[in-house]
């Protein structure tokens, strides 16, 4: 699977790029050969799709809780673990998006991180449709 891990190179994507694709064909070609391999057809992207939407909806409440507990590590965590799962999946542009949350939790500007996050309602449904069809 493909796992980045920043910089631009080799299919890599930086937090500040916001002209990232909404998915990385590789990647979901690479979930769907193993899912063939297994004989499972269709059920290993469609539940780590199902997954990532539950966690998409519930991360405004964790990373609002943690941000009124003063717990800058939890929100960080929290920002950083959606970033990796949606890039493992192959959703460039909402991995960018947690990646750029992410910072601005551990710069301590969650004011700018919220802001990000409540911008996001678009490109979400967008990247959870084209993962759906993918």
């Amino acid at each position: 699977m493909h796992h980045s891990t920043g910089g631009a190179k080799g299919g890599c994507y930086d937090a500040g790029m916001s002209d990232a694709p909404l998915l990385d064909p590789k990647c979901i070609e690479e979930i769907r050969y193993i899912e063939r391999a297994a004989g499972q057809d269709g059920v290993l992207l469609s539940g780590f799709v199902r997954t990532l939407e539950r966690n998409l909806a519930a991360f405004r409440e964790t990373f609002c809780e943690c941000i009124a507990r003063g717990d800058a590590t939890g929100a960080t965590r929290a920002a950083h673990t959606l970033k990796g799962a949606c890039r493992q999946l192959g959703a460039l542009a909402l991995g960018d998006l947690f990646a750029d949350i992410e910072q601005s939790a551990k710069a301590g500007d969650y004011a700018e991180a919220k802001s990000r996050f409540d911008a996001s309602a678009t490109l979400i449904a967008q990247s959870l449709e084209a993962l759906k069809r993918a």
